[in-house]
């Protein structure tokens, strides 16, 4: 079953940078007014130098905005496998699955190895004999002592 995605997100960061544009230019305006009030003979330097800065914040939120809208519109460079792992049918001879053979991908091998010997009481261990009591965890057939198993990734 395949999902919607949902354009709320995307709505919201345009009209936030849309909102944050719009803010900086009437700033920056509106210190032009003021700069251009202010008399020659005040105190301290000229806010005409000042007056730039707005203008730099709407301009980082425009490059801002279309590098978001690029990232959206550009394709992605790869795919996504559309549930988990790509399944091999192949039967146990010496027939290569196609799906590993012309995408170079593996499928990931996981063991769980346990102890060679009873932490508890000292038996000896067999990955047949014991009872398996979870995903990773199984009891001892002596004792009865729960173990973890180690997880290998190959």
């Amino acid at each position: 079953m395949q999902t919607k995605e949902s354009n709320c997100g995307r709505i919201m960061i345009v009209g936030f940078f849309i909102i944050w544009i719009a803010m900086a230019t009437a700033m920056g305006f509106s210190f032009i007014d003021f700069a251009n009030s202010w008399p020659d003979w005040g105190p301290g330097p000229q806010p005409s130098l000042f007056v730039w800065v707005p203008f730099a914040f709407a301009g980082f939120g425009v490059l801002f905005l279309l590098f978001i809208i690029i990232g959206w519109v550009r394709k992605p460079s790869r795919t996504d496998p559309i549930q988990g792992y790509p399944v091999s049918t192949a039967p146990y001879d010496d027939v290569q699955s196609s799906s590993t053979q012309q995408s170079g991908y593996r499928d990931p091998t996981v063991s769980y190895e346990i102890q060679p010997f009873c932490s508890q009481c000292g038996s000896r261990l067999d990955s047949e004999l014991v009872e398996w009591v979870g995903p990773v965890n199984y009891r001892c057939p002596s004792c009865g002592h729960t173990h973890k198993a180690e997880t290998r990734y190959y």
